[in-house]
């Protein structure tokens, strides 16, 4: 069990704070009864016990968030260039990459394996508004891992990004970053692994 410190300022801010809750009858979540017996009894404890979605150990570390971030960033500018390519651009790719290149569309991230990626990018999406792009995909789960092929992409995305800031990446571009997506030692068929995607 995690303990619970609070200053003797931080309880009598929580004990003012309750009480003008209380007074204004706001129709929350807060068990304001809760917050003024624990700090009164001196068993701030309780608190844990007793509000489990506020006092927790799983908060998202910023690398997860800035990752997240990158790869949202990437696979937006990779699926906005891939939809202004002219046909023959699409059949170029196509030709290059198979069915991996004949649809350039973000996977998502495997809730299984995945989890605090996959939490970061929903709450981006749908509590922050930042990618709107992926707003109907905000809970798009893999079901398979993808970090490791999506942080060998970046290395390849990054340095051309650098290039294009504000144009779309061309057929050539694309096929280097989503080439990169496939694990070097692999000996996997990338049209047979595309398809079981």
């Amino acid at each position: 069990m995690k303990r619970i410190d609070l200053s003797d300022g931080e309880k009598l801010i929580l004990l003012m704070l309750s009480e003008i809750y209380d007074h204004l009858e706001i129709d929350g979540e807060t068990d304001t009864g809760l917050v003024r017996e624990a700090i009164f009894s001196g068993n701030l404890w309780g608190l844990e016990w007793g509000m489990p979605g506020v006092f927790h150990d799983s908060e998202t570390p910023s690398a997860v968030v800035k990752e997240t971030v990158d790869i949202l960033f990437m696979w937006q500018r990779l699926e906005e260039s891939f939809e202004n390519l002219a046909p023959s651009d699409r059949e170029l790719l196509a030709s290059e990459l198979g069915p991996f290149g004949k649809n350039v569309r973000f996977f998502g991230f495997d809730g299984n394996n995945e989890a605090p990626y996959l939490n970061a990018m929903s709450f981006l999406i749908e509590h922050l508004g930042r990618f709107p792009h992926f707003q109907q995909r905000s809970n798009a789960n893999s079901h398979m891992p993808t970090l490791e092929g999506y942080r060998r992409m970046l290395i390849v995305f990054e340095p051309i990004l650098k290039q294009m800031t504000n144009q779309d990446f061309t057929v050539s571009q694309i096929t280097r970053v989503l080439s990169a997506w496939r694990h070097p030692a692999s000996t996997e068929d990338p049209d047979r692994e595309q398809t079981q995607r």
